[in-house]
């Protein structure tokens, strides 16, 4: 058995799995999610309130 520090999502499941978060100095909050070979990362502005998702995959060789 797995251990999950989110049970119920299963965010950080397997090794090499990372989960980080940022507040920046002009208030953006950036939060980004490696996961194999799969990058999300979102980010929220904070004048518009707007959140922008980038996902990006790794090219297998």
């Amino acid at each position: 058995m797995k251990f999950s520090l989110f049970k119920r999502g299963n965010l950080l499941s397997d090794p090499g799995d990372k989960f980080t978060a940022e507040v920046t100095k002009t208030g953006k909050q950036v939060a980004s999610l490696i996961k194999g070979d799969k990058k999300t990362t979102w980010t929220r502005y904070p004048t518009t309130e707007t959140v922008v998702e980038t996902i990006v995959h790794k090219k297998k060789k």
